[in-house]
């Protein structure tokens, strides 16, 4: 290769090598630039604000009273609200057992709520107060709800409310009906009030679903008072 090929090879060389350079950092400063947009656009335009908030799965709430518990800052960026704060406020309300606060881009934040099922109620100062399995009093009505048991109870304790919720659950269907009431007046005196002075003796909760078992076999039996407190030695009189 003569002097002056080379002195041009080595010059296309060097052109090469900073339009590549040259490529290469205007490819960084589009996606810098792009970050930066999108980081704008995401954080701090209004364009992702949140605009509406919507609600699901109430039946005791209203949407007012949940939207005013989440307190979701309407009109700020969908990535700067802080789902799980708002989640937590609406757990608050006695009636939710589950939230999940769900953004909906563009605009949207989403409030999916699961409410308390009662288990049993009981009437304390002319209301009936709705308790779920957890022994959580979470509602209350002037009327008693029909279908549901009914305990009495004036403790305020949530492991024997939750007990009580055991015991509601596992009272056999044939009987179910004829349930006056569950009387609780501790975790291991626990008795279901039945028509004609008839009582079951149910002891603790514990063994609960031995206990129905063994009771829808005893009521077979002609007697006023079925003792399943003890299930592998029940006994009647």
């Amino acid at each position: 290769m003569t002097p002056g090929r080379f002195v041009q090879a080595l010059q296309s060389k060097r052109r090469a090598a900073k339009r590549r350079t040259l490529i290469l950092w205007g490819g960084v400063a589009v996606l810098v630039v792009g970050a930066a947009v999108g980081t704008w656009l995401l954080f701090f335009s209004p364009v992702f604000a949140a605009q509406q908030v919507s609600t699901s799965g109430l039946e005791l709430l209203t949407e007012e009273q949940v939207a005013q518990a989440a307190a979701v800052p309407v009109g700020e960026p969908l990535l700067r609200i802080s789902t799980q704060s708002a989640e937590e406020r609406v757990r608050e309300l006695a009636p939710v057992d589950e939230v999940d606060v769900v953004r909906r881009f563009p605009d949207a934040i989403e409030i999916i709520v699961t409410e308390r099922r009662m288990q049993y109620q009981r009437e304390r100062g002319g209301q009936f107060e709705w308790i779920d399995e957890d022994g959580v009093v979470f509602h209350s009505t002037a009327e008693p709800s029909s279908g549901a048991l009914l305990a009495r109870s004036d403790t305020e304790e949530q492991r024997l409310l939750a007990d009580i919720a055991t015991v509601a659950r596992h009272v056999p269907g044939e009987i179910r009906p004829e349930v006056e009431a569950i009387q609780a007046d501790a975790v291991d005196q626990i008795s279901l009030l039945l028509p004609e002075g008839r009582t079951v003796v149910w002891g603790s909760a514990e063994e609960s679903e031995l206990k129905a078992q063994v009771l829808e076999a005893l009521l077979e039996i002609d007697a006023t008072v079925f003792d399943v407190s003890a299930p592998r030695h029940p006994t009647t009189r």
